[in-house]
C-alpha cells in the first residue's frame, strides 16, 4: 500500500514518548531530547536546544528493556538531519523547540530492533 499523493511519509507514526540525546556531528553540546511520535524513518520530538534546519545530528535513542526477552535496554545511534524546527513561545521547563528529525543511516539490526519496539512495545 502506497502512502496518498499528499503524504510524503513513507513509514507509519506511533505515539512513543522516549527520551533521545543529540548533538550537532559538526559538534556542540548534547541535547535532552522528548519525542512525542516516532517511525522508522524518523522522530517528532522537543528539545532544550535550538538546531536549525538541515543541522546533521548524532542521535542516540534508548528503547526500554523487554522483560519477557530478557532483552538489555542498549542504545541506538543513528544519524539524523533536523527537517523542520519551531520554538515553542512559552514553555515551563525553559526554553524548548519542536523537531521533526530524519534518520539518515541505520543498519540492518537497528531498523529490526527499532521496528520491533514501535510495533510491541
Amino acid at each position: 500500500m502506497s502512502a496518498p499523493r499528499n503524504e510524503r511519509r513513507v513509514h507509519p507514526r506511533f505515539p512513543r514518548s522516549l527520551e533521545l540525546s543529540g548533538s550537532a556531528i559538526s559538534g556542540g553540546a548534547s541535547a535532552r531530547l522528548i519525542s512525542s511520535d516516532l517511525s522508522l524513518g524518523g522522530a517528532y520530538c522537543t528539545s532544550d536546544r535550538a538546531f536549525p534546519e538541515m543541522t546533521r545530528l548524532a542521535v542516540r535513542l534508548l528503547l526500554p528493556a523487554r522483560e519477557a526477552d530478557r532483552e538489555r535496554a542498549e542504545p541506538i545511534d543513528l544519524a539524523a538531519v533536523v527537517v523542520r524546527h519551531k520554538r515553542l513561545l512559552a514553555h515551563p521547563e525553559g526554553e524548548r523547540h519542536e523537531l521533526a528529525l530524519l534518520f539518515t543511516s541505520m543498519s540492518p539490526e537497528q531498523r529490526d530492533r527499532l521496528a520491533h519496539y514501535l510495533t510491541h512495545p
